[in-house]
């Protein structure tokens, strides 16, 4: 399955900049807007990635109370 990503894009005199509108934190750069893509589509998947990996890792703790007779 494809997910699209919008992403906001800035042009300046020394390249391009942009963010992935979903996911704040990720800002990326770069010489050409294909590098500021290419760079944007790693991020996402690194992104994806280390989310899938929290929500794994997330699912697997628990919190369970136990009774002790003092």
């Amino acid at each position: 399955m494809m997910r699209k990503y919008p992403l906001a894009v800035e042009s300046g005199p020394n390249g391009f900049s942009g963010y992935v509108m979903e996911v704040p934190t990720i800002l990326v750069t770069g010489s050409s807007a294909e590098e500021l893509v290419r760079r944007a589509t790693e991020a996402i998947r690194i992104y994806g990635e280390v989310s899938s990996a929290e929500t794994a890792l997330a699912s697997e703790t628990g919190e369970i109370e136990v009774e002790l007779a003092v």
